[in-house]
């Protein structure tokens, strides 16, 4: 009886897993989500920019991007929509924007599923909050959105590159007083460079991209970190979603990079197979419960 027990076990195992159940998901993943919004007269448009990731060793077949907007206090979904992202070379990422409206401002949820030929690859969940367009004289609120990086020159034999650097910033307040970009490359506690870079004023709802220079010896890695400055405070800071290695970067070829805001909501990732594990959890219950009844 216990090697019927143990042969009936493996069967079910053994067809999940050739089913592809089991199939190994993470390799494709949800990096980060920003998202942006702005009053219109039918509601309130939302900007969603997934950054999608492909941690494999290979290139990914076509993807399509699932976008919900989620009411928490009611689960309800107020907006959806399907859109194509292609595919992603090995050990790179990519972004696409969707726009989405929703009725009023309020806590939403933003859902982000990434497919490949009807198969789920990798899943996230994003709480933002929602605001009204500000009237005069409300404070801004100030976002930063990416970073995109380019070498332009190669100086002192090759061995130091010269390096743009180009943050996104979005004011989804009111109008902003004189701001300052501070952006630092560091490669370790003890060595960083930093360059700043005067916005001036940023008006409501308006993007710009503030823009420093540097210098850098190309053996190195260095993780950047941005902050702007308002009133000779700091309205918001973040890092890169990864390091940055120069000798790997091609010459006059701009790379984009996410920035994770200090403090912001993080992607949540929901990996799909959680369900499928709490149910392999709940077989091997009864096997055992089985197993020790019968002796």
């Amino acid at each position: 009886m216990k090697n019927a027990n143990f042969l009936f076990l493996v069967f079910i195992l053994g067809s999940i897993i050739f089913s592809g159940c089991l199939k190994e998901y993470g390799s494709v993943e949800v990096a980060s989500v920003d998202v942006m919004s702005s009053q219109q007269d039918d509601g309130i448009q939302l900007t969603v920019t997934p950054y999608i990731r492909n941690n494999l060793d290979a290139d990914t077949g076509l993807l399509s991007i699932r976008t919900k907007v989620r009411d928490p206090s009611t689960n309800l979904i107020v907006a959806e929509k399907d859109s194509d992202i292609g595919y992603i070379k090995s050990k790179s990422q990519a972004s696409t924007t969707i726009s989405l409206k929703v009725p009023n401002p309020g806590d939403y949820e933003i859902e982000v599923q990434v497919l490949e030929g009807g198969n789920s690859l990798a899943q996230s969940l994003t709480p933002v909050k929602v605001r009204t367009t500000p009237g005069p004289g409300q404070p801004a609120d100030i976002k930063l959105t990416d970073m995109n990086l380019v070498i332009t020159k190669f100086v002192n034999d090759a061995s130091s590159a010269v390096v743009e650097v180009s943050p996104g910033i979005y004011n989804q307040g009111g109008d902003s007083k004189p701001l300052t970009m501070e952006v630092t490359a560091r490669v370790d506690p003890y060595t960083a460079y930093t360059q700043s870079d005067e916005l001036g004023v940023v008006k409501s709802t308006n993007r710009i991209r503030g823009k420093v220079s540097f210098v850098l010896p190309r053996n190195r890695e260095y993780s950047f970190s941005v902050n702007i400055i308002e009133s000779g405070k700091t309205a918001v800071s973040g890092k890169v979603n990864e390091k940055v290695k120069l000798n790997e970067l091609k010459f006059n070829t701009p790379v984009t990079y996410v920035i994770i805001e200090e403090g912001k909501p993080v992607a949540t990732p929901r990996e799909p197979g959680f369900g499928l594990a709490i149910a392999l959890a709940g077989i091997l219950l009864v096997y055992g419960i089985r197993a020790k009844s019968k002796r």
